[in-house]
């Protein structure tokens, strides 16, 4: 496939973003490393953020220094769109937020140490404090892109006032604005008054038409909804938490047209997941994170794969989100 224009940018990635959260954690460092290795074979988009990792005692930013330590060792950085986020709250103190101009630097210099490199292609604020005013925040943000420690910039997980509200800051300052929103998307639909984390921002109608209207780029992550739908066509047990969040009506409609689409175009329902969001009328690209090779494999298929104009259309209007 070929590689997605993000508007009001030159940036150019590949339809699929490796997700690296579990990096250092999860994912031992050589998996990680040959995850990289892997994915960059096809894949240029690599997304992180400052706190990927510091859920494990004694481990801060972790995702990030396998990261660095990768690039320090190839080389190319520009053959590479980095994305990484900061200003995430404490993890063991959510609701003591962290979105001021000060912490907001500590992060990302942080963040180009841990990565080894001069520059962030694309900056993400990771949560939103609404008691700031958006024009203090996007100020900051293009201080940062004078010096040019980041290129653009982006906000994840927040909700679609202060979003707008930031847009319009920008357009009347003559500011670079958000070039993207990185937010819960999925082919599946979320019950988001399930979600463990209250802080998350899943994608909705409203947002949807937002972006839609403005042509906002979007990245979005548990973009295959965790596997719920292939983990349905295999029989596996579900967790009661992915129960809880994906076992709607809606969602028992689109798996069943996901296995009629998968029967008559001969594609995984994992490729047609990450498919859906090609269809948009705007630029998103998902980002996956691989538990093993085989999961990236069969993902990494998307890169390569030519998809019928056919199915493109049927995916449009496979969720009714877009209604």
């Amino acid at each position: 496939m070929e590689k997605v224009a993000f508007a009001a940018t030159d940036l150019l990635v590949s339809p699929l973003g490796l997700g690296t959260a579990n990096f250092g954690t999860r994912i031992d460092e050589a998996t990680s490393l040959r995850q990289l290795d892997r994915y960059t074979q096809l894949g240029n988009l690599v997304d992180t953020a400052h706190v990927y990792g510091d859920w494990e005692p004694g481990m801060t930013a972790c995702s990030e220094k396998i990261i660095g330590k990768w690039l320090a060792a190839h080389g190319g950085r520009d053959r590479i769109v980095l994305s990484t986020k900061g200003a995430h709250p404490p993890i063991n103190a959510m609701h003591i937020s962290r979105v001021t101009p000060e912490e907001i630097r500590l992060d990302l210099e942080g963040s180009l140490r841990c990565l080894r490199t001069d520059y962030i292609d694309l900056y993400f604020l990771h949560r939103d404090d609404p008691s700031r005013p958006v024009g203090e925040l996007l100020e900051c943000l293009e201080v940062f892109c004078a010096e040019g420690k980041i290129r653009y910039y982006g906000c994840s997980n927040w909700t679609l006032p202060r979003l707008k509200a930031a847009q319009q800051y920008a357009a009347a300052h003559g500011l670079k604005g958000f070039v993207c929103n990185q937010l819960m998307w999925s082919l599946a639909e979320v019950r988001v008054e399930n979600l463990q984390d209250k802080t998350l921002v899943a994608m909705d109608a409203p947002t949807y038409a937002f972006h839609a209207q403005t042509h906002l780029n979007a990245t979005c992550y548990t973009s295959l909804a965790k596997g719920y739908f292939s983990h349905r066509q295999r029989g596996d047990a579900l967790s009661q938490s992915t129960r809880d969040v994906y076992d709607t009506a809606q969602n028992d409609v689109i798996y069943a047209k996901l296995l009629d689409l998968s029967e008559r175009y001969g594609v995984s329902i994992t490729l047609l997941s990450l498919l859906y969001f090609s269809a948009q009328p705007f630029a998103a690209v998902p980002l996956a994170a691989f538990r093993n090779d085989a999961q990236m494999e069969e993902s990494l298929q998307l890169l390569e794969l030519t998809p019928p104009q056919a199915l493109l259309e049927e995916l449009k209007t496979i969720r009714t989100i877009e209604k």
